[in-house]
């Protein structure tokens, strides 16, 4: 009791609270104290912690807790929870950017990766690039995954580099679709031969890429799927579009909003709905309110990514005559 009365004392410290967030910052206090005594695991706690809203809180907490502890269990504890709730922060790049460089541990190098890449920012691509080519699978993937993830787009031709010569399928779809995710249209010129791959994988992510990027080659071979008679080639299809841009997904994903098969129309009204186009929000709600029980869950399933409240899906109801 003494321990997260400690512990409580030293968030409070680092992030004053107003009153209405003070239980808030005592739970996210609770889950770090049963953490550190080993009655919570790691995801136990991360999920804690977010369900409070006390990632930053959290996240400056360990932060500090890293430059004092040294044991390396401890240690890689404290990372690991990091690589899950961990929020933008200068000293925490420091720590994970120190843990890259320095640290003996495999798996506190790749956590480390893994928590540059949710620091929001392109400043620690210099970090990640070069791991694009070690011998260690692990980094390779963490690496291009964390580029993706802070928008590092002058990283997408050495991205687009280790991609060609990347030995694990997976790591090279992953490097693939992360070069047309960074937006960098250059890149498809390097992109484009991977069309004609003997590996079906790498193909399927070299067209996602491509149409990523709006492509032609990329679009004309997804163009192929939308139009199969097969229903899963034209979900596949579809999902290749998933993060493109509304202009490239407008007159190729809306006419699949008509398509026979229920998956393949909420799939497509889900990728547009991402992409800012509220009125497939709204379509969505009604389909999933009128349809039968096994549509139902399948329009359901794409809700479920867009995450509305009961009160959104209320006012979309009540708007319609519906509720």
């Amino acid at each position: 009791m003494v321990r997260r009365g400690l512990l409580l004392g030293a968030l409070l410290c680092l992030v004053p609270p107003v009153a209405a967030a003070r239980d808030r910052l005592a739970e996210t206090g609770a889950a770090l104290s049963a953490f550190e005594a080993g009655t919570l695991s790691v995801t136990q706690a991360a999920n804690r912690i977010s369900l409070n809203d006390g990632e930053g809180a959290a996240t400056e907490y360990l932060t500090r807790k890293l430059t004092q502890v040294f044991d390396a269990r401890r240690r890689s504890a404290y990372l690991e929870l990091l690589s899950l709730v961990g929020t933008p922060n200068a000293g925490l790049i420091d720590v994970a950017a120190a843990t890259l460089k320095g640290s003996d541990d495999l798996s506190q190098r790749i956590v480390a990766a893994r928590i540059l890449g949710r620091m929001r920012t392109p400043a620690v691509a210099p970090l990640l690039t070069p791991l694009l080519t070690d011998k260690v699978l692990g980094l390779r993937r963490e690496s291009a995954r964390a580029l993706v993830s802070i928008r590092a787009v002058k990283a997408a031709g050495p991205l687009a580099k280790a991609a060609v010569v990347e030995d694990d399928p997976e790591t090279r779809s992953l490097m693939i679709v992360g070069v047309g995710r960074l937006g960098d249209v250059k890149q498809a010129k390097t992109l484009e031969p991977l069309l004609e791959s003997s590996s079906e994988t790498t193909r399927v992510a070299a067209t996602q890429a491509l149409c990523l990027l709006g492509n032609k080659k990329g679009v004309e071979a997804a163009r192929a799927l939308l139009g199969s008679k097969d229903k899963f080639e034209r979900v596949q299809g579809v999902m290749l579009f998933e993060g493109a841009d509304a202009k490239v997904l407008v007159p190729l994903i809306e006419p699949m909003t008509t398509d026979p098969e229920p998956m393949v129309r909420a799939r497509a009204a889900r990728i547009l709905a991402q992409a800012g186009m509220g009125r497939w929000v709204e379509w969505l709600v009604l389909e999933s309110f009128r349809g039968g029980v096994d549509d139902k869950l399948t329009f359901e399933t794409e809700l479920e990514q867009l995450r509305l409240s009961d009160e959104q899906r209320a006012a979309i109801l009540k708007k319609a005559g519906l509720k």
